[in-house]
């Protein structure tokens, strides 16, 4: 993105003990001319007098027709260092020297080297080009700016400053927290005895093998060479792997607000989620209460990823939000052979008999349980993880509980 701006008054300041030697210079040869009565020591006592005077209208014209752009990405991930790049551009015929370049940046973000001041010196009618970066350190959204530009005069004796008004928005999205024991295979099976990954007889190009016929397979599939050979008829069949679907379920409850940590972890296992069912080729969709959200059907693309992932940018718990009605929604509109992924911290009742729900419709649940250090569990909210009667009561032959760690997956 690009900020542009015509600066266009200057805040003077001034290191006093510069200027004060000055006067007291000129103090001192006024003070000797008049004792001597010497003229010429009184052009020097006005010329060194005039000496801060002409400074300060150099340094005050450091300023003057300048525009200042700003470049950085629109997008950028959490943890990650953003290059964002600084073009001033001098419109007048004066050369601008002893210029500083400086943003202003949010209380999450920090610039990656030092303090992020940028020295400048811009030729007459010319552009310089300068970089710093910046590293965010949660998601959401950011604003960069004001800039603030600094000059001072040629004897270093006053400084001027200069913020422009204009910000620029950079939107970070969460980074995929690594789940390694998530089982999301392309193309898996689900039958009465749960998800896996053995192929059964259909029409794709992948070759499963030979068998006999049996009536009613098509006379296109019979191989005559092995027919010959065995003196029956035998017929080339191929495997069928059905599509399996991800939906992703967010815990956003008002309690939450509580678990800020926790929060954080969750989110970004919901990213980790969503890009390893983008990985794998399979359709996903997320739940979170928003309808803008919800009312997404399930596709795999990058573009349904992006959808998704700028919605956790700026997510968060919230007091409308029900646990229960989504997650009974989820487990009626959502096909056999979901993969649901369900990320909460609450140790809710009411997941469980959604649980034996989701086993008869031969869905696999992989429950998502974020472990943080006890400082991040109060406001009365039931840990999940630590609560060993939930733990049991959720444990299922098709339920897999994977706690999560801020540093990656179990």
């Amino acid at each position: 993105m690009t900020e542009q701006s015509q600066v266009q008054q200057a805040t003077p300041g001034y290191h006093g003990v510069k200027v004060l030697a000055a006067v007291l210079a000129s103090l001192c040869i006024l003070t000797v001319a008049m004792t001597l009565g010497l003229g010429h020591l009184y052009m020097m006592a006005v010329a060194t007098a005039m000496v801060p005077l002409l400074s300060y209208s150099l340094g005050k014209r450091m300023l003057k027709g300048l525009e200042v752009q700003r470049e950085v990405a629109d997008v950028a991930w959490d943890g990650q260092t953003v290059a964002v790049k600084v073009h001033v551009h001098n419109r007048s015929a004066t050369p601008k020297y002893f210029l500083q370049a400086q943003d202003s940046l949010p209380e999450a973000a920090g610039f990656d080297e030092g303090d992020g001041i940028i020295p400048l010196a811009v030729p007459s009618r010319g552009t310089q080009m300068a970089e710093y970066r910046v590293r965010f350190r949660r998601r959401g959204r950011y604003t960069l700016g004001p800039m603030t530009i600094r000059a001072t005069d040629p004897l270093g004796m006053f400084f001027f400053e200069h913020r422009l008004r204009e910000r620029t928005e950079v939107l970070v999205l969460p980074s995929p927290l690594a789940l390694p024991q998530m089982n999301m295979i392309r193309g898996a099976t689900f039958t009465a005895g749960g998800l896996h990954s053995a192929p059964v007889r259909g029409d794709s190009v992948e070759f499963l093998g030979i068998r006999e016929y049996m009536p009613g397979d098509p006379l296109r599939r019979v191989d005559w060479k092995h027919s010959a050979r065995y003196g029956d008829l035998f017929v080339r069949d191929f495997e069928r792997f059905t599509q399996s679907e991800v939906c992703v379920l967010l815990d956003c409850s008002a309690a939450l607000r509580h678990l800020p940590n926790s929060f954080e972890v969750m989110v970004k296992a919901a990213s980790g989620a969503l890009h390893q069912a983008y990985a794998g080729g399979l359709p996903f969709r997320m739940l979170v209460g928003l309808p803008e959200v919800d009312g997404l059907p399930a596709r795999c693309s990058a573009e349904r990823l992006y959808e998704c992932l700028y919605h956790l940018a700026e997510i968060s718990p919230r007091p409308d939000f029900m646990w229960a009605d989504l997650l009974a929604k989820a487990v009626a509109e959502e096909p056999p052979g979901t993969l649901l992924v369900l990320i909460t911290a609450a140790a809710d009742p009411s997941l469980l008999p959604l649980l034996d729900t989701c086993v008869r419709k031969q869905m696999q649940v992989v429950l998502l349980l974020p472990n943080v250090p006890a400082l991040d569990r109060q406001g009365g909210v039931r840990d999940a993880l630590h609560d060993g009667e939930f733990l049991r009561a959720a444990s299922a032959p098709h339920v897999n509980i994977i706690p999560l760690h801020p540093g990656g997956g179990s």
